[in-house]
């Protein structure tokens, strides 16, 4: 091994990673984005008591997952082509899901609980933060 490479991850692996970095960052903007519309609807319900703002924020949510497919449609050439499997089978995952609760006679549950699972406790990551984590192993 060469001394500038000594410690550092070697060329090949730099290069294979990188298909990978655009969809992460729409990953990580759209994962950011979700909790931080979370964390506003939650506001505005518990401190506000304002439900319009609160089911607009979850709405909002659901948009986000909708659109998912289409933002990351684009970037997903040149991908490993199981993590390229994984991550399509998983937006479009959240996806459907996103609309069925758009969908729902249950719209205000269905919206608050997209990406977590029975037993989640709050901080614990959702669907979409376990999935960047798994790409970023």
């Amino acid at each position: 091994m060469s001394e500038k490479f000594k410690g550092s991850i070697p060329p090949q692996e730099n290069v294979e990673n990188e298909p990978i970095q655009p969809v992460l960052q729409i990953l990580k903007e759209t994962a950011e984005k979700f909790r931080s519309l979370d964390q506003e609807a939650d506001n505005a319900l518990h401190s506000k008591s304002d439900t319009a703002t609160y089911r607009k924020k979850l709405e909002e949510r659901a948009q986000l997952l909708i659109n998912l497919p289409n933002r990351l449609s684009t970037v997903l050439e040149g991908i490993d082509p199981e993590k390229k499997q994984r991550i399509v089978r998983d937006i479009e995952w959240f996806a459907t899901s996103a609309q069925e609760a758009l969908n729902s006679d249950k719209i205000g549950f269905m919206l608050g609980v997209l990406l977590t699972h029975k037993g989640s406790e709050i901080g614990d990551n959702n669907d979409l933060e376990e999935l960047i984590s798994a790409l970023e192993k």
